[in-house]
């Protein structure tokens, strides 16, 4: 199918790339502009996929260091304990907000979401995939019926359900 690059930039947290790589599907995000990548996330890939940078080329921007985040955003962040690395990535969107923010963490997605920014996880991007020709709906559901078993995504079954759901109705399969 045809892979051509968006314009558009993203920040990610670890767990999109980490649950991608797990499903085999990581290039999905290689359309991306550029997808800029804080300390903590990268270490949180290394120490759960090791040797997930070495296997891949996406349109990485690794940052040599993290960015000071703004109270408001580390009182948020404190508030729903969390971590490191998506305090980091959230920090980062404070300087470019027109990018995608990327994370599978639902405090995360609601601070990101609070604060303004376009956000998706790990179903969105599959989704995302069939839009840009990455995939086609009968590809993207084949990796839904196998997440639970591939994936260490935590996702409630009925919602994954309705997802499959309206891609079948969307796409008449």
């Amino acid at each position: 199918m045809e892979r051509s690059r968006s314009s558009l930039k993203a920040v990610c947290d670890a767990d999109p790339i980490i649950h991608l790589d797990e499903l085999g599907v990581l290039y999905l995000i290689e359309d991306f502009q550029e997808i800029l990548l804080c300390p903590a996330v990268i270490k949180e890939v290394q120490t759960k996929r090791p040797t997930l940078f070495e296997k891949i080329n996406p349109p990485f921007v690794i940052l040599p260091h993290a960015f000071p985040p703004d109270q408001t955003l580390i009182a948020m962040c404190r508030a729903l304990s969390l971590d490191t690395g998506e305090l980091e990535a959230l920090a980062l969107m404070e300087r470019d907000p027109a990018a995608i923010f990327l994370t599978d963490d639902s405090a995360a997605r609601m601070v990101a979401e609070r604060m303004g920014y376009k956000v998706h996880g790990t179903i969105g991007i599959l989704l995302r995939s069939i839009r840009r020709n990455q995939l086609n709906p009968k590809e993207v559901l084949g990796l839904l019926d196998s997440l639970p078993q591939r994936c260490s995504l935590f996702i409630k079954p009925s919602l994954l359900d309705e997802i499959k759901l309206r891609v079948k109705d969307e796409f008449h399969l």
